[in-house]
């Protein structure tokens, strides 16, 4: 259980969630999102795994190319950590075709320990490309249209630390946490499933830490997975 606790505190220091709102939603629509998955660690005795984050999120289409939202951190709850998140994404060019387009989605992090009262706050700023490769159209027996698209996206997350010392008055030396993605999406009518992969802080040592980070760089970041599904309203 103490290694768990280690695990799940540290893992919050890179990016626990996948992209929230690549593409705007519709103005005045309404959405409610979950995630699943973090950074994949070595657990000894038991096997590779993600680190099981998980939040939930609500977002709301505030114009035509602008969404708000925000989410809690269900996970992070139950270690006594009170996390959330709340953004903007907002579309910066699009096509004529509405085939592909760019967002950039500025947001903030903040997080607090119920228990001993430090909380912290990390700026966020995320940039995706997406391109819909499939997009098609079928009319039910009721007469209603049943929509269906698949979008292939890539991008960066960015974190900001804001503090110029870490735990104990160590220098902290990386003072951007910069995490670049690449994920695709199933969107239908109601419900949209987002499977992305991210590699987090390729640029920093993983070694010498509780966790047992698992990444294609070897002994440098992380790879993460995470799945994520919105209900469209």
């Amino acid at each position: 259980m103490k290694y768990l606790f280690c695990v799940c505190l540290i893992a919050l220091l890179v990016s626990c969630a996948p992209s929230r709102f690549v593409k705007p939603l519709e103005y005045k629509q309404h959405a409610i999102t979950g995630s699943f998955g973090g950074a994949l660690t070595n657990v000894p005795g038991v096997a590779v795994i993600p680190i099981p984050h998980t939040s939930l999120g609500y977002g709301y289409g505030l114009r035509k190319n602008t969404t708000v939202y925000g989410s809690w951190y269900t996970t992070a709850a139950v270690f006594g950590v009170f996390q959330m998140d709340a953004g903007i994404t907002q579309s910066l060019w699009r096509d004529s075709l509405n085939r592909m387009g760019i967002t950039v989605s500025p947001g903030v992090n903040f997080m607090v320990d119920v228990f001993e009262k430090n909380a912290k706050v990390w700026p966020q700023l995320d940039a995706n490309y997406y391109f819909d490769y499939k997009k098609w159209t079928k009319e039910t027996e009721n007469g209603k249209l049943k929509q269906k698209t698949n979008s292939f996206y890539f991008g960066f997350t960015n974190w900001f630390e804001l503090q110029s010392t870490r735990a104990h008055d160590v220098t902290q030396k990386n003072r951007l946490i910069f995490n670049p993605q690449i994920g695709h999406i199933f969107e239908r009518n109601k419900w949209n499933f987002t499977l992305e992969i991210k590699l987090l802080a390729p640029y920093a040592s993983n070694q010498d830490i509780v966790v047992d980070y698992v990444s294609p760089l070897g002994k440098r970041g992380a790879l993460g997975t995470f799945f994520g599904c919105t209900y469209k309203l």
